[in-house]
């Protein structure tokens, strides 16, 4: 199978890099693959180190590479993104309600109060899970923002909200229809410090050489009780489990690091940032295309029938979700204020 991969664009050099958290380059291999999303050339292990338990891939693409790793055409870079759907008037009112979003007048107390249940509900959806509370000037940044999709749904919700990407396709496809895009990542983005009151990470935090210089840069450009919320695939998931190799969460070689619930709230704690709760999420559209992955691999019947019924995942993942074990993890930070900052040091 690996013969028949193409060749990947030039330059193409796989190095191995010690753990972002602790330096230690002493790490056990958990699973071995190859990238079966594009074909690039190479076998990737995922190792997890044997000093504080974090897993990367390894070999990996050099910083010369990695851009090679993302072919025209990536999906995530594409226009599709752009087509996020803005919530429905349940969702805003929940939110003008409970997280202070500008989106209309708020109820009496004692409605708020005795709708509170319903709200949280409505809330916890995964749509709605990146939605931070509105807080300052209202100034976010999505980083990782691939076409913009996410960036124009915020500012329909009355963020100034823009985006940060590597990608210039993707970006240009968002600017194409208006949406605020800048070519560039963090750390170095174009941004002062203490600028923003939210920046969001959609499974970017993955992809990108250092989380931890990462989460350092966001940091330095959120304001104080600003917010910071990152969502990512989880290592320790049923559904990683189940597919190993084939699971679609890992995506190598792109996914550099592979974080549990434990590893990412430990990152964004030792950013100076404030861990104020950690959510697992399920993904039975991930699920799916893991189950399609291995009927085209094995050729199963029962893999297939899986792939395509949306009742049988959405039951799979739910049960996920009961067992603490579902495919994505979220984590909502906030960095404190300076007098805070100040007791810490």
């Amino acid at each position: 199978m690996a013969q028949d991969r193409p060749k990947a664009a030039e330059p193409w050099h796989l190095v191995e890099a010690p753990c972002d958290f602790c330096g230690s380059s002493e790490a056990n291999v958990l699973l071995r693959g190859f990238d079966r999303e594009h074909g690039l050339p190479g076998e990737f292990s995922v190792v997890v180190c044997c000093r504080c338990g974090l897993a990367r891939t390894s070999p990996r693409p050099d910083l010369e590479s990695l851009p090679h790793a993302y072919p025209p055409g990536y999906a995530p870079h594409g226009s599709r993104d752009q087509q996020d759907k803005a919530p429905g008037r349940l969702a805003r009112w929940a939110l003008t309600n409970y997280r202070g979003y500008p989106l209309g007048p708020r109820a009496p107390a004692a409605v708020r109060a005795l709708l509170w249940p319903a709200g949280r509900l409505v809330l916890g959806r995964r749509r709605l899970a990146m939605c931070v509370p509105f807080a300052g000037e209202g100034r976010l940044l999505d980083f990782g923002c691939g076409s913009g999709g996410f960036v124009a749904r915020m500012a329909a919700l009355g963020w100034k909200a823009e985006g940060l990407d590597s990608s210039e396709e993707a970006v240009r496809a968002g600017r194409r229809i208006g949406i605020n895009l800048q070519v560039g990542t963090l750390p170095g983005g174009p941004y002062a410090a203490e600028s923003f009151d939210a920046v969001t990470m959609r499974h970017s935090l993955e992809h990108v050489p250092s989380p931890r210089a990462t989460l350092d840069a966001a940091r330095e450009i959120l304001r104080p009780g600003g917010w910071l919320v990152v969502a990512v695939p989880s290592l320790d998931s049923l559904q990683a489990r189940w597919f190993g190799p084939r699971w679609i969460g890992l995506d190598l070689p792109r996914h550099l690091t592979h974080f549990t619930g434990a590893t990412l709230a430990r990152h964004v704690a030792a950013a100076g940032l404030e861990v104020k709760a950690l959510r697992r999420m399920r993904l039975p559209g991930i699920m799916r295309k893991s189950f399609a992955r291995v009927a085209e691999e094995t050729g199963s019947r029962a893999a297939r029938w899986l792939a395509r019924s949306r009742f049988a995942t959405g039951l799979l993942s739910l049960v996920c979700l009961a067992a603490g074990q579902a495919a994505e993890v979220l984590c909502l930070a906030a960095r404190p204020c300076c007098q805070v900052e100040q007791e810490n040091r």
